[in-house]
């Protein structure tokens, strides 16, 4: 019975080692990326943002302005051929305008849909103080792609949404996110490929470019902590 009794206390302790091996291992990684990024002092002084850019997809071009106030709410513009789309977030509802998507005016979101982009009001990056924040974290393991190692972290926000992160073992950078989406009653799987980081000058590390199904984003300008009227998150 001791044998017994030892043996199952042996697996438990190891079973809780490798747990806290995984957290310190996932910590220690994540630790690494925010001081690429431009450590957490530096996020957390992020209160709003406002981007520029394109979207390309099969060589056409739309630009697109995006407005975010940390916490608040998130609005992107963009207009092609004439027709305005329009997106916003905040932490109670969504809007959503896209007549190439049936919605000729602004018209709410579903309460599943909101969920799945709760995550976006956190414009601080969503791994600084992502405990404090209700995440949870776990490293996955290694994974290999074009030659280039990566580690691989699953985060759960407290809004239930789950993605893996890629780590660049060489630059501490994240490479690559995939998550699962419900889009008109249907899963499907996203992966998004983040590229060309460049520090700007409000001392932080940002993406300038991704891909997602076949569109590529560019960022031309960033602003951090522009005066933004929060109005423009209001829907009907």
């Amino acid at each position: 019975m001791k044998k017994i009794l030892l043996s199952v206390s042996l697996l438990f302790s190891l079973v809780l080692f490798s747990t806290s091996l995984h957290a310190q291992t996932a910590d220690e990684i994540i630790g690494k990326y925010i001081n690429a990024i431009g450590g957490k002092d530096k996020w957390a002084q992020v209160k709003s943002m406002k981007i520029n850019g394109y979207i390309e997809v099969q060589g056409i071009k739309i630009n697109f302005t995006q407005q975010a106030i940390q916490g608040t709410g998130v609005r992107v513009d963009a207009e092609f051929q004439g027709q305005k789309i329009i997106d916003i977030t905040t932490p109670s509802m969504g809007w959503s305008q896209n007549p190439f998507g049936g919605k000729s005016t602004l018209q709410p979101i579903s309460e599943e849909e909101l969920q799945q982009k709760l995550d976006e009001l956190d414009i601080q990056d969503e791994f600084v103080d992502y405990a404090a924040k209700g995440s949870t974290v776990e490293f996955i393991g290694k994974d290999e792609e074009e030659g280039n190692e990566f580690f691989k972290i699953k985060m759960t926000t407290k809004n239930k949404n789950e993605s893996v992160y890629f780590f660049d073992v060489n630059t501490s950078l994240i490479y690559k996110e995939e998550k699962t989406v419900k889009q008109q009653g249907q899963e499907i799987k996203l992966t998004t490929k983040l590229f060309d980081y460049k520090t700007i000058p409000f001392g932080i590390k940002i993406p300038h470019k991704s891909e997602q199904m076949g569109q590529v984003l560019v960022t031309d300008k960033i602003e951090i902590n522009p005066v933004i009227d929060v109005n423009v998150f209001k829907g009907k």
